[in-house]
């Protein structure tokens, strides 16, 4: 089964909260990290084909590199390019192919590369942006879509 991960969603998986930074939402997070790490896991137990686009894999590690530094976040970078089945990267064809996407559906920028890439590999598409998971539920009810928030691990399992 193959799977596209949204970049926030493999943030999550990366970096496991901790009640002194989180304070108030510490146990929302938890939850989140817990699912999102489960669901990597798989990906690295080959229970899903990682199919993003190359996109995915700078926002991770931009967001990783704040967070938790440099040499951590190129390892995370390695990690989720090793783990992954296909990277699609933009080229031409691609390019054009996400252009055509993000007209039919009004998706910002990166959005609609990950969209894009889910929609041309019929793979699930997993988020945690509630805007974003929305939209291609509205536009695109045929692309299985995930919210992170609101699903279950069994929720792609099954499927």
């Amino acid at each position: 089964m193959k799977v596209t991960i949204d970049s926030d969603v493999l943030v999550y998986a990366f970096i496991e909260p901790t009640k002194k930074i989180y304070k108030d939402n510490y146990d929302e997070f938890k939850v989140l990290h817990t699912k999102a790490d489960n669901i990597f896991k798989d990906v690295i137990n080959g229970d899903y084909e990682l199919i993003i686009p190359s996109t995915v894999l700078v926002e991770v590690a931009i967001v990783m590199s704040r967070a938790v530094g440099s040499r951590i976040a190129k390892d995370v970078y390695e990690s989720i390019k090793k783990n992954a089945s296909l990277i699609l990267y933009l080229n031409e064809n691609f390019t054009e192919y996400c252009m055509e996407k993000g007209v039919e559906t009004h998706l910002s920028g990166f959005d609609t590369v990950v969209f894009a890439c889910a929609y041309r590999e019929n793979s699930i598409l997993i988020t945690g942006d509630r805007r974003f998971f929305h939209n291609v539920r509205e536009h695109h009810p045929e692309l299985k879509v995930h919210f992170l928030r609101e699903m279950n691990i069994d929720d792609i399992r099954q499927q």
